[in-house]
């Protein structure tokens, strides 16, 4: 929160609720690059196994093979650190913070890239969940603005209570608007003159 408190925050702001990344979101794509390793160690082994009889395996061909298939495995792993690496570097510089005004976002490591919302031109909350966001408890949530804007925030940390927060700062935010605000004055009421009724009057007193 380095950079919304020290930069970004007006006179009378302050944050009120600071949600978070989940953890996830620094391993995410290792799966992918899991699912590549067994498919190599599947293809190796049936291949190997299979493949042929000692003269084919003391041939030039085979070494060769086997030395692309061992680079290629190496450079599998290679690819994933680094993805791991910049995803950490990411969650790391990724600040999300919900003031009393504004609902701000801030990414990016060479370039930064800072969204705000004021509270008050928030028109509508999403939360999106699939199954593995259940399981872990994370999803996206689509904030809707007045005038059609939105804007995404993937994979943030218990998203239902963060959705809960700003609903409530809202709330807060109307309730203090109200009290501060002046009083209506009341709309003057019309009083029928009593003339109008002046037949009833002089049944009744005669």
């Amino acid at each position: 929160m380095k950079f919304i408190r020290k930069r970004n925050l007006q006179e009378t702001e302050e944050v009120l609720y600071t949600p978070k990344l989940h953890w996830f979101y620094t391993v995410k794509h290792l799966g992918l690059f899991f699912l590549v390793f067994i498919a190599l160690y599947l293809f190796w082994q049936h291949w190997d196994t299979s493949a042929g009889t000692k003269e084919f395996y003391a041939s030039p061909y085979y070494r060769t093979l086997r030395h692309y298939l061992w680079n290629v495995f190496l450079g599998t792993i290679a690819l994933a650190m680094a993805v791991f690496v910049w995803r950490v570097f990411q969650y790391l510089c990724t600040e999300f913070g919900v003031t009393n005004k504004r609902l701000i976002l801030k990414k990016g490591i060479l370039r930064t890239d800072l969204i705000e919302i004021p509270i008050d031109r928030i028109e509508s909350i999403r939360c999106v969940r699939g199954i593995l966001g259940m399981l872990l408890n994370y999803g996206t949530i689509r904030v809707s603005g007045i005038g059609g804007t939105a804007q995404i925030f993937k994979m943030i940390a218990r998203p239902y209570s963060v959705r809960r927060k700003i609903v409530n700062i809202i709330e807060k935010n109307k309730t203090i608007t109200v009290v501060h605000g002046d009083l209506p004055s009341p709309e003057p009421v019309e009083v029928e003159p009593i003339y109008r009724y002046g037949t009833f009057v002089r049944v009744m007193g005669a």
